[in-house]
């Protein structure tokens, strides 16, 4: 019911918000424990699988397949021999709508899905087997292959199951995120135990702009006691090689203080993501760094939102230990912008909260910031 509905909402809504997407995937949670739980030949589990195949040929679903194959794909291990040709008859007709549309490769993905669900439920091991064999240049196929490999622990196969994706797909991708596959094939060598190939995999991954894997690379370095010495030259091939927000996040998190402000100084906006930080060492530096930016961001803010932004980083600033750079900056602003009345305001506000942050401390107010007022 709850699908049923949600299709006709796509048809109609603005799903902007992924409200939509958001509840398929509980409906997906629902139905995967209903499934499961379901004593397989209950007279629940008759009733779950012939009322999912009822629902799949809702109108609702005209034009929305992708909603009646989230039923399928999760009901289908219920098929029984005498409910399984219902079920055969609808993904028919569904494949057969697909194959005439642009989508049809997507309808493919969970068309072979389902069927391999009801052999699995209504036909031998070694049928289900055959039936994966020969459709492994299907994805959703291919990735049943390698998890039924690693459960046997036949992790050569899996591995090879993984590149041979890789080598199909490299030319296309060799410059762009990296696909699954490389993923699937870190987990492999993770259960396999194979460390210089968990290392390469890791080092792949994170060259190809997945952060997440520089703490799994320096642990693993760190195992192997060569950390310390690959350290520099690692740094040096990522600064070269990752996006600039990506480099910047690994220096800040091993403390390089000296090549952050270099970085900082080539990307000045990020002053304020890093100028806590940064402060501690190089607090006249970031000072400056951040007024002129501020200054940048004053002259092109032209409504209120910008304008909170602008008082927003003088407040970074009087945090990063800039004070008096807040207060006459202040001031400055103020005597520049004479016709932004409300600029004026959100700078005003800013100095009254200076003020007060000041006489938390006890510390006075300095001449700047009583002048501008």
């Amino acid at each position: 019911m709850v699908q049923i509905n949600l299709a006709k909402l796509a048809s109609s809504a603005d799903d902007s918000a992924g409200a939509i997407t958001d509840t398929r995937g509980y409906v997906d949670e629902v139905l995967e424990k209903v499934c499961y739980g379901a004593a397989y030949g209950s007279n629940e589990a008759r009733r779950i699988f012939l009322q999912s195949v009822k629902d799949a040929v809702n109108k609702a679903f005209d034009g929305w397949d992708e909603f009646a194959c989230d039923i399928l794909v999760k009901t289908a291990r219920l098929a029984e021999e005498d409910t399984a040709p219902k079920m055969y008859a609808v993904i028919d007709a569904l494949y057969a709508k697909a194959s005439e549309k642009a989508y049809s490769k997507w309808y493919n993905e969970f068309d072979a899905l389902i069927r391999l669900e009801m052999i699995k439920a209504t036909k031998s091991a070694a049928e289900a087997d055959a039936f994966i064999d020969v459709n492994l240049d299907i994805n959703n196929i291919r990735r049943v292959a390698i998890q039924n490999a690693v459960n046997r622990n036949d992790y050569s196969v899996a591995e090879t199951l993984c590149l041979e994706k890789l080598l199909d797909d490299a030319a296309r991708n060799s410059y762009s995120r990296p696909l699954e596959w490389r993923y699937l094939l870190f987990d492999v060598y993770d259960k396999s135990g194979d460390t210089q190939k968990k290392i390469d995999t890791a080092m792949d991954l994170l060259f190809r702009f997945d952060a997440k894997y520089y703490p799994v690379m320096k642990e693993l370095l760190t195992e192997r006691g060569v950390w310390e010495q690959e350290y520099s030259g690692l740094l040096a091939e990522l600064g070269n090689s990752l996006p600039y927000h990506m480099y910047m996040d690994i220096l800040s998190i091993e403390g390089e203080s000296a090549k952050l402000l270099e970085a900082v100084r080539r990307h000045r906006e990020s002053v304020f993501t890093y100028g806590k930080q940064l402060a501690e060492k190089f607090q006249d530096d970031v000072c400056a760094i951040c007024r002129d930016d501020i200054f940048r961001q004053a002259g092109e803010a032209e409504n209120r939102p910008k304008y909170k932004k602008v008082c927003a980083n003088i407040k970074r600033l009087f945090d990063y230990g800039g004070a008096s750079e807040a207060d006459s900056l202040i001031a400055e602003l103020i005597e520049k912008y004479p016709r932004r009345p409300a600029f004026l305001e959100e700078l005003d506000a800013m100095a009254d909260k200076l003020v007060k942050k000041r006489s938390k401390t006890g510390s006075p107010a300095s001449v700047s910031l009583i002048h501008s007022r």
